[in-house]
């Protein structure tokens, strides 16, 4: 009898894990094959991704050295003495970036002049050229509040939207047009699953948090009572087979 107790406690308890994380395995699992099955090229969208265009320094007439003067008759205060000076590019522009701490000025490596935002017009442009799908351009806008896919990007940035079968997203840097996220519905999706898998409900990137200690905790107690249950059955079994033989 005392044995019998000992096993009906483990179903129940086996019953109840079951029922309380049904839910949350059926996620697990089933955002687990999604994820899996999903091409990752296409997740990050790098079919949509044309080669970044060769940056001409060949028409560059401005040396480092020479765009410290320059930028001190512009700007006095922007310290380039201690700031640092990197090479990037706007499309096939080659650019100085002049890094100051957290802030950072862009000059043309053509005359020196200090680059400004980019406008609509120049946006369209870039993100043609960084686009190699067979859709259409549809709207281009600067946007200061980030949807949840751009998220980890700092407002303002250029959001380019394009009529295809991936209903695909560009955000693009403001001064530099860099492609800085590529957004489609198999990344949407991807996400969704990945939410799902790691129940981070709102920034979707935190898999540190209680809640999926806890399910995890829980999901090992189900897998445990399991196992414990596959034991005393089968031992139960054995000793039947025992006595049914003598």
């Amino acid at each position: 009898m005392r044995y019998l107790r000992t096993i009906r406690f483990w179903r129940t308890f086996h019953l109840w894990l079951s029922l309380l994380l049904s839910l949350q395995l059926l996620a697990w699992f089933g955002g687990g094959l999604i994820m899996s099955v999903l091409p990752i090229n296409e997740v990050r969208g790098d079919h949509l991704r044309a080669p970044t265009p060769s940056i001409q320094w060949s028409q560059a007439n401005v040396s480092p050295a020479q765009l410290k003067h320059l930028v001190h008759m512009q700007l006095p205060n922007a310290g380039l003495l201690t700031g640092v000076l990197s090479l990037k590019q706007r499309g096939e522009l080659p650019v100085y970036q002049l890094q100051n701490g957290p802030k950072s000025q862009y000059f043309s490596a053509i005359d020196g002049s200090k680059l400004q935002p980019l406008n609509e017009k120049e946006v369209h442009q870039l993100a043609q050229q960084l686009y190699r799908g067979g859709g259409k351009l549809q709207q281009a806008r600067l946007i200061s509040e980030l949807p949840i896919e751009a998220r980890g990007l700092r407002a303002p940035v250029w959001q380019v939207t394009f009529q295809d079968a991936d209903n695909s997203v560009f955000y693009l840097d403001p001064i530099l047009g860099q492609l800085l996220r590529v957004r489609t519905d198999n990344w949407r999706l991807y996400d969704f699953v990945w939410m799902l898998h790691i129940m981070d409900y709102k920034e979707r990137d935190n898999f540190n948090h209680g809640l999926l200690i806890a399910s995890s905790a829980l999901a090992l107690l189900f897998t445990i009572s399991g196992l414990v249950l596959l034991v005393m059955t089968l031992r139960r079994k054995t000793s039947r087979s025992s006595l049914a033989g003598q």
